[in-house]
């Protein structure tokens, strides 16, 4: 496929943080609607869902302002347009997969299939961080990147273990989707839009960098931070994408903002930020419209009196004429935004939280503790008896190994066959894999693969034709063997819409809703992970739990669990990232947080603890304030 770039115009906005760069590439996107460009020929890559949901309000009423309808125009996520590449009935005849994620429950299947490689766990681990940040960063452009022996037959065991699922792996998406565009004549512009913009470019991984540039047919325009590159979704974000644009694209203009329009605390916290060794130095300075006033700083005795705190802050700047979505409340875990959210409810001010990782958990070896993802596995098979990925977890749900050896085996049986998995289970023609009797002897482990497939087939069949809740709680009452049992609550919520709550409708929310999570950004305030500022533009920032031991986090401090190298690395880790959020205020900074908490609190959330002292007959701890307060307050 032919990739050259000439005749596409490029540009390239680089600043500092809060310096325009977002409200650059909407005037561009106005300017191109006023000018009779087709909403649908526009795109916009945005880091995240959230900050999705936050360029679409600022756009659409910037296009309203300039006499335009934006309506048309597609903002979304790299990931989101690679599944919609991979989608096409090309892509998944090439691939061999469906395009569908493996959530946080799923990917426990695969790890306990990639543990039959006999690899202890540490080093699996490690080994297939390296294969997902080498798809990121597209090593397999190089026939010869693997390591013959361990490292190539590691990696195809985890080939044949997606392949096997018909499913995907969230870093290997961009590159698949990459490498079918550059592959298949005609696919770049089945895809293509006319202009491309891409915001916080340096958030997302070099596969989906270039991705943006194959669907892009006559401009491209990026816009990023180098000081800002921060892991919000994307796996493996490419600050170095930034020059290398520059170099893949002859011509290309180059602007640079450096006058920082965040509120004078903000810009002063950034600014000593920058000065730290460990962030680049770039152009930056207030602009001279900037909000003055100093950074609030919020003190409490306990973790609960901060909640309460932090929400009758909020309610004063509600009741000062401030709008809720214009106030974002950054948190340090999901303990705190759901404290959080719970108070400034108390407060009277509407609230939501946008999760910090995906809410269904448990053991998928013991099936009464994890009864939520048993539901949205069925849930998967009602909505398609097909799924191949549904099939091998509802097969493995219960065992101490999740089964993995008996779907090692199954694979290679029914590879020797040209079978898939639900083939496989199925059987054809008499040959079946898992159901035959004399199958059941040759493949270790098929008997009990067999006994759910059985036990999957007839659930199948008792929730046919239910929707909604009564599907929930029917699936739920099959998957407990308790009669009467109602679904978990996070599945409900999960699952259910205002419309269309059939099974496939259903299966797709929810999936939705786990990989691609989003709250209301126009009527309530934010509360969000301290990474997931990115893309938001709040006049009221409030960081909260602003400690020491969740920043930085608890082993920075102990040299025996942390070296001086890997705490240097985690210090400029967490230096970009107080740096990322801290100049996303444009009229009040406020930083929050507490001073005491039980030991036995310290211990659970692990906290630096500064020293313990008596307090009424209880062990208390004395909480140290985040070392990055002084750049901040």
């Amino acid at each position: 496929m032919n990739t050259d770039t000439s005749n596409i115009k490029a540009t390239r906005i680089v600043s500092g943080v809060s310096c325009g760069k977002t409200q650059e590439l909407i005037g561009r996107a106005c300017s191109l609607l006023s000018n009779g460009e087709k909403a649908e020929d526009v795109l916009v890559l945005c880091a995240t869902p959230q900050a999705c949901e936050a360029f679409t309000l600022r756009l659409n009423a910037a296009a309203e302002e300039a006499g335009a309808n934006a309506d048309g125009v597609t903002v979304t996520t790299p990931r989101a347009l690679a599944l919609n590449v991979l989608g096409d009935a090309e892509a998944v005849r090439w691939s061999g997969r469906e395009p569908r994620l493996l959530t946080a429950y799923e990917e426990l299947f695969l790890l306990e299939d990639m543990k039959v490689s006999g690899l202890r766990p540490k080093r699996l681990r490690e080994m297939l961080k390296f294969f997902y940040r080498s798809w990121t960063e597209l090593a397999d452009d190089d026939p010869d990147w693997l390591l013959p022996g361990e490292e190539s037959n590691v990696h195809t065991l985890l080939k044949d273990n997606l392949a096997f699922t018909r499913s995907i792996a969230e870093p290997e998406a961009g590159n698949l989707a990459v490498n079918y565009l550059r592959t298949h004549a005609g696919a770049a512009a089945a895809h293509s839009f006319a202009h491309v913009l891409v915001d916080d470019y340096q958030r997302i991984s070099k596969a989906s960098q270039l991705l943006a540039s194959l669907v892009a047919a006559e401009t491209l325009t990026i816009a990023g931070d180098r000081a800002a590159c921060v892991q919000v979704y994307d796996s493996y974000p490419y600050a170095a994408g930034l020059d290398e644009f520059m170099d893949a694209h002859e011509g290309a203009q180059d602007i640079e903002l450096s006058a920082c329009h965040a509120c004078a605390a903000g810009a002063a916290a950034t600014s000593k930020l920058l000065a730290d060794p460990a962030m680049q130095s770039i152009a930056f300075h207030a602009a001279e419209d900037v909000a003055a006033g100093q950074t609030a700083v919020l003190e409490s005795p306990l973790p609960e009196d901060e909640f309460g705190a932090v929400a009758r802050f909020a309610a004063e700047a509600v009741a000062d004429g401030k709008n809720p979505a214009d106030i974002v409340v950054a948190t340090p875990n999901g303990v705190w935004s759901r404290n959080m959210v719970k108070a400034l409810l108390a407060a009277k001010v509407p609230a939501q939280a946008l999760n910090d990782r995906q809410p269904v958990r448990g053991d998928i070896r013991d099936n009464e503790r994890c009864v939520p993802a048993r539901v949205l596995t069925a849930l998967d098979l009602v909505a398609d008896p097909e799924n191949a990925l549904a099939w091998r977890c509802w097969c493995g749900y219960g065992d101490w190994l999740a089964n993995s050896s008996a779907m090692a085996n199954l694979r290679k049986h029914a590879g020797e066959r040209g079978m898939g998995l639900v083939e496989a289970l199925r059987g054809t023609q008499g040959d079946a894999v898992a159901a035959n009797a004399s199958d059941a002897d040759r493949v270790v482990g098929a008997k009990r693969v067999a006994d759910a497939h059985e036990a999957g087939l007839a659930l199948i069949e008792s929730a046919a034709g239910l929707e909604g809740s009564a599907l929930l709680d029917k699936l739920a009452e099959l998957v407990t063997s308790q009669e009467g049992a109602a679904a978990p609550g996070i599945v409900s919520t999960l699952c259910l819409g205002e419309r269309d709550n059939s099974a496939a409708a259903m299966a797709k929310r929810f999936r939705s809703r786990l990989l691609a999570p989003r709250i209301d950004a126009a009527s309530a305030v934010q509360v969000v992970p301290y990474d997931q500022v990115a893309g938001l533009s709040p006049k009221v920032l409030i960081i909260s739990g602003f400690v020491n031991g969740f920043i930085p986090c608890r082993e920075y401090f102990d040299s025996a669990e942390m070296p001086l190298d890997k705490q240097e690395k985690e210090h400029a880790k967490d230096a970009h990232r107080v740096y990322a959020m801290a100049g996303k205020a444009s009229e009040q900074l406020a930083i929050s947080r507490f001073t005491t908490t039980s030991l036995e609190t310290a211990g659970v959330m692990k906290l630096h603890i500064g020293r313990i002292r008596l307090q009424d007959g209880k062990r208390m701890c004395v909480i140290e304030p985040s070392d990055f307060t002084e750049q901040l307050a």
